[in-house]
């Protein structure tokens, strides 16, 4: 279980259909917490909808594309209807529109507006229009699900360009927001290498184990770590940005 604090936690969890986004809505419904699932499309989103069956009191599931301005501010007008702050926003929504091995001769540029939509501009206005509601929080936290792939010091391979690229934007972008927002703690995180459709079949993590570890360190980040790139368990990773 997870500390007792997580049980009065208000959670929103972006791109949580699926994936690490779904884990993470599961493990902390499972510790207490209260939890807002955004989804493109949640009527098509199984999984959710069996949890909201499970959850009916702690999970609010609300539509969300990251990447349209109209589609975030009903999101966040509906989510001041239903809560009165956000404890802590998980940004996961995120694509990975290549194929990750082309040549760059052979790359398609588009895939970099495409990540960078929603991988950077996307993360920024959901942020952007949720400070209100994160303000009101006595311990706001805003966590980002990044990737070693957008870690400088790490990269020591050509592959990836367009996602690898669009994390090192959003790597950039944790560090300036927490800059400025010294009221509040702002990490980028590593999931580690997790078995999902972006990840692939043969990756070491399974989504349980790496939701869980990221749903365990909630709790105790501290403004030691703002603007900081950890790892799942909360370390801050020596290879830096």
């Amino acid at each position: 279980m997870l500390p007792t604090n997580m049980s009065s936690q208000i959670i929103l969890v972006t791109g949580a259909n699926r994936g690490i986004g779904l884990g993470l809505v599961r493990t902390c419904l499972e510790n207490g917490a209260h939890v807002i699932a955004t989804a493109r499309q949640p009527e098509y989103a199984s999984e959710l909808k069996a949890l909201l069956e499970a959850h009916p009191s702690d999970l609010h599931v609300v539509p969300l594309d990251v990447c349209d301005p109209d589609s975030v501010q009903e999101c966040v007008a509906e989510i001041g209807n239903l809560r009165p702050h956000i404890d802590i926003l998980i940004n996961n929504a995120a694509v990975f529109p290549e194929k990750g091995n082309e040549r760059f001769e052979e790359l398609n540029l588009e895939y970099f507006v495409e990540a960078f939509e929603t991988n950077v501009v996307g993360t920024a206005r959901i942020t952007q229009a949720l400070l209100p509601l994160l303000r009101h929080s006595l311990q706001p936290r805003i966590v980002n699900i990044s990737s070693s792939a957008g870690s400088i010091g790490a990269k020591n391979d050509s592959g990836y360009y367009c996602y690898s690229t669009s994390k090192a934007a959003l790597n950039m972008f944790t560090r300036a927001l927490a800059a400025e927002l010294r009221g509040m703690i702002v990490v980028a995180v590593h999931p580690g290498w997790v078995r999902t459709d972006m990840g692939g079949a043969n990756a070491t993590l399974s989504v349980e184990e790496s939701a869980s570890a990221i749903a365990g360190m909630l709790p105790g980040l501290s403004s030691k770590q703002s603007g900081c790139f950890l790892d799942r368990d909360g370390h801050i990773l020596d290879s830096g940005w």
